[in-house]
């Protein structure tokens, strides 16, 4: 049977939970009532940093709440930017309804998952058990499995759900060995543009900052600033790792560096915690300038309201221990991702994605002698070695891209790098690409008709 024949009416059709990728929930001041993300412009009292007082992660916590996913966007001098609703209508057209949480139904029905995507991703795989746990417990079906429709980092929460149920991450050194405890709960997950080898995108994220409407910076949208990235423990958990870290240096020769020490960020430069413009906030900045004549201390803590309030009040020891920890945790998250099971998967799992789009997979990483400073460069750009030789463009931006949906490359969402070319570590029922980018994936007719014949065809065939 063609997937453009499935009928509407196909009844006992397994449970659908659709999971957003990062940024893909909204999120909401309780207090007021007011939507912080997304919002075009937001109240200066609504700060999206969390906290980073702590260097235990789950510490560090603010009020907003995550009350939906983000079906669409509306902007008045932009066409409409359509998040999820295009999945959402192709779920209804091939016959399930919507249910919600308090109220689960068993069959034919999606459930949309919503979550702070600022949080780590463990905590949120957590999450996601004890809602697919709760729903069988009311239900009295203990027997019942869902199937997952994952967006980006979705697709990691997903994952480590399946892998390692309610788990946490083992300690550092520890042997990491999937269980598969969430299997239980789990039939098929279907990843969309998942980040399995991590995202040069992150990166970028951490150090830049991160343009909300088709990676453009746009003066009448609040885009979220670097140190609002930083202050996310799943940030890091996006970066690339193992052999998807490629640095190049000037003559586009491979650079070893290790993403996840600490010492490198200081060392080149990277992140907010080396912006001046950053430091000048927190609340020992006085101090900070004394060595470093860029920091401009601002008003003092009692003085400042608004999204600044929570920086001026913190110390960089503060910030320092904080963004260490959330390097480490976001190493030991990889490395449990990157785990090979001993044992066949108990879940169906299929990867879709894009493949036609030029997608960040290397950075420029070499050192300006004449002004005595490290560059790291996202652009492909016309090279001037130290020795007088030169590069092209088109050159570096060969080096410098792959192809993928833009943000994730085809290689990260197979996690081929981490094995031998091509196979993937990872234990894929199917895999399908198009040309669709990585926030247009659902829009495309040739994927929807992929996954929903994976979902509704391949059940009819089970005996």
């Amino acid at each position: 049977m063609l997937a453009g024949d499935l009928s509407a009416q196909a009844t006992g059709k397994d449970p659908v939970i659709i999971i957003p990728g990062v940024t893909g929930s909204q999120l909401v001041n309780p207090r007021t009532g007011k939507t912080v993300w997304f919002s075009v412009k937001r109240d200066k009292d609504d700060d999206l940093r969390l906290p980073m007082t702590s260097p235990v992660l789950p510490r560090n916590r603010d009020g907003l709440v995550a009350t939906d996913i983000i079906r669409e966007v509306k902007l008045k001098v932009l066409p409409d930017v359509e998040v999820y609703q295009s999945l959402i209508d192709a779920l209804t057209a091939r016959g399930y309804k919507e249910a919600s949480w308090d109220k689960p139904e068993a069959a034919d029905v999606f459930y949309v998952f919503p979550y702070d995507w600022r949080r780590d991703n463990v905590e949120t795989a957590q999450l996601l058990m004890r809602r697919m746990a709760a729903v069988k417990k009311t239900l009295r079906k203990p027997g019942l499995k869902f199937d997952i429709i994952a967006h980006s980092m979705g697709g990691l929460i997903a994952r480590y759900a399946a892998m390692y149920g309610s788990a946490d991450l083992p300690r550092d050194g520890a042997h990491v060995a999937p269980t598969w405890a969430g299997a239980a709960h789990i039939n098929k997950l279907m990843m969309f543009g998942t980040p399995n080898e991590g995202s040069f995108g992150a990166f970028q994220a951490l150090i830049k900052g991160y343009p909300v409407i088709a990676d453009r910076k746009l003066p009448f949208i609040d885009d979220l600033s670097a140190e609002d990235v930083m202050s996310s423990p799943s940030a890091f958990q996006l970066l690339p790792h193992g052999p998807a870290t490629r640095f190049l240096d000037e003559h586009l020769k491979p650079v070893t560096v290790d993403i996840y020490d600490p010492q490198n960020w200081f060392k080149y430069g990277w992140g907010a915690l080396s912006d001046p413009k950053f430091l000048s906030k927190l609340k020992d900045a006085e101090r900070l300038a004394l060595t470093n004549k860029d920091i401009k201390p601002e008003k003092p803590a009692a003085d400042v309201t608004g999204d600044d309030l929570i920086i001026s009040r913190t110390t960089f020891a503060q910030v320092r221990s904080y963004f260490i920890s959330a390097l480490s945790r976001a190493r030991r998250f990889q490395v449990a991702m990157d785990a090979i099971s001993a044992k066949a998967a108990p879940i169906g799992m299929y990867a879709y994605g894009g493949n036609c789009e030029q997608t960040l997979d290397a950075v420029l990483l070499f050192h300006d002698e004449k002004k005595g400073r490290w560059v790291t460069s996202f652009d492909p750009d016309d090279i001037k070695t130290s020795n007088g030789s030169g590069l092209k463009k088109e050159e570096v931006k060969a080096a410098m891209f792959a192809l993928g949906d833009g943000r994730v490359t085809k290689r990260s969402l197979l996690a081929e790098t981490s094995a031998q070319e091509p196979q993937s570590i990872l234990p894929l029922k199917t895999s399908f690409f198009s040309c669709g980018t990585h926030t247009k994936l659902f829009l495309e007719k040739p994927i929807q008709d992929s996954f929903l014949s994976a979902l509704v065809v391949e059940k009819q065939a089970q005996p």
